[in-house]
């Protein structure tokens, strides 16, 4: 119930609503151990699920069996809702575990066809899926704004600009460890530790493994 409540999808429902609602969709709680796989690439998914506890990763595979990883996601974030939704169902990418998870999976086709007379507003599951699948589309482009820069550094400082925005401040610590940061930005390991290094000593940036800290005024 406290992960439900602070999922996107059900964020400002009341106790009361979220528990009519389990009742009502009957969805189910399900346990992963760490490496497991929740869905791979070509897999058919009809459910969207909750994590309560542990993290995942997502992960694509190129023509050459090159890594891309896609996102690093915890409690309270939700998988599948973007595969669920479209025509096919079919993945695009694999979901693995990092650690133990826990999932509170719903049936999406229940979740959306359901009629919950008791919300002030019956499309409020439906408007709020609406806007996730709205974020996650903008969290695509970002994506593909990132990879479209040919200079390493530029893909680092673009997404150390855009994690310190979203964290408010020039301190922040990423989701990410060396070699996942490699494969998130599409750029080899080495490459990229020896360029951090570089832009240490150059006064650009400050790190002590996932934390960083940008030098805002070495950057003007």
């Amino acid at each position: 119930m406290e992960q439900m409540s602070k999922a996107f999808v059900f964020k400002n429902l009341s106790v009361s609503d979220c528990e009519r609602i389990l009742m009502k969709v009957q969805p189910e709680i399900l346990s992963y151990e760490k490496n497991e796989v929740v869905f791979d690439e070509g897999d058919e998914v009809d459910r969207i699920g909750i994590i309560c506890s542990g993290k995942l990763v997502s992960k694509r595979l190129d023509y050459d069996g090159n890594v891309s990883l896609q996102q690093i996601l915890f409690p309270p974030n939700m998988i599948g809702f973007e595969i669920a939704s479209t025509p096919s169902r079919i993945s695009p990418i694999r979901m693995r575990c990092l650690s133990d998870v826990t999932l509170l999976m719903f049936p999406y086709d229940k979740l959306i066809s359901e009629d919950f007379p008791y919300l002030k507003n019956q499309n409020y599951i439906k408007d709020q899926l609406i806007t996730l699948l709205a974020n996650e589309n903008m969290r695509r482009l970002y994506k593909i704004e990132l990879l479209t820069q040919r200079s390493l550094r530029k893909r680092v400082l673009m997404y150390m600009h855009f994690v310190s925005k979203k964290a408010g401040k020039k301190s922040f610590t990423i989701p990410f460890n060396r070699a996942q940061l490699a494969q998130y930005l599409n750029i080899n390991r080495s490459n990229l530790c020896a360029e951090l290094s570089k832009m240490e000593k150059e006064g650009l940036i400050s790190y002590h493994k996932n934390n960083f800290t940008i030098k805002e005024e070495k950057l003007k």
